[in-house]
């Protein structure tokens, strides 16, 4: 018996570090992508007070901004003047990028993007 399995191994040995690469690698994915969905909890944020004056202050204040919707997720604000607008700060809260086409600015939250509007919307 002991014979007959030392045979397999030998003449199956790179079959062996093969599935060996793999299950490494299947295990270290794995890992990686556990990993990567927790460092993303830590870019949460909540829609609260806060969190709204911030925005409309980073938005160049309520006379500054003309409209707020929803677009396929993303929260689209169209302002007055695009100059007051501060779109590092917007960056930095926002999950994704910050697309602007001419006065109208896109972007998309952790949030559901109709809490933020309604919320917004209630101050303007």
């Amino acid at each position: 018996m002991f014979n007959s399995f030392t045979q397999f191994i030998n003449d199956n040995v790179w079959i062996i570090i093969v599935a060996a690469i793999v299950l490494l690698l299947l295990i270290a994915l794995i890992i990686f992508l556990i990993i990567k969905n927790k460092s993303k909890g830590g870019k949460r944020i909540t829609v609260n007070d806060e969190f709204i004056t911030n925005l409309i202050t980073l938005l160049g204040e309520t006379k500054n901004i003309k409209e707020t919707n929803v677009d396929n997720g993303r929260l689209k604000i169209t302002v007055d003047n695009l100059d007051l607008v501060n779109l590092e700060g917007i960056k930095e809260i926002a999950t994704s990028g910050v697309f602007v086409t001419g006065n109208i600015i896109k972007t998309l939250f952790r949030l559901d993007s109709q809490t933020i509007k309604k919320e917004m919307d209630s101050r303007l």
